[in-house]
């Protein structure tokens, strides 16, 4: 089988891809690795203090969310030798108990991120995420069959 290499602009998109599966997967060890060890963040406004682990901690609420799933689109990823800028849209849905409830929290979100090739590969050393509108809706979590199929093969929808 050949070996497939990667383009700078293939292991960035792929960096992006794993954090959103991390933070999904609550592995904030891999949430880590897409950071630099200095890394700057600033979250909807809220600016993280300096440091990997800082930027993993405020991540690590996520958890208190029973459920999550992050979309990611990268739109523009420019790479500049051992510099890379990306700006991708998100939506991330989050499944949260509310007063008894449970609700679907979506969030439309952008990232503006800047990258530095490490040791370790392309990292995030600055990220910019904003949020540009919410939903609060009650949710249905049932991951079973979407359809209930009758003796006869009828179907209904669920």
């Amino acid at each position: 089988m050949p070996v497939m290499h990667e383009t700078a602009v293939d292991s960035i998109r792929n960096v992006l891809g794993r954090y959103s599966v991390a933070v999904d997967d609550r592995d904030f060890d891999a949430v880590g690795q897409c950071f630099t060890a200095d890394a700057i963040a600033n979250y909807s406004g809220l600016t993280i203090p300096q440091g990997r682990e800082n930027v993993v901690d405020y991540i690590r609420g996520i958890e208190r969310t029973s459920v999550s799933q992050h979309y990611l689109i990268p739109m523009i990823i420019e790479v500049h030798g051992d510099t890379a800028y990306t700006m991708s849209y998100c939506m991330s849905v989050l499944i949260q108990s509310k007063d008894g409830e449970t609700r679907s929290v979506a969030r439309g979100l952008r990232y503006r991120d800047h990258w530095r090739f490490t040791d370790r590969g392309w990292q995030i050393e600055n990220r910019l995420h904003t949020a540009d509108w919410t939903w609060d809706l009650p949710a249905r979590v049932d991951p079973g069959a979407m359809w209930d199929v009758g003796a006869k093969g009828d179907t209904s929808t669920g």
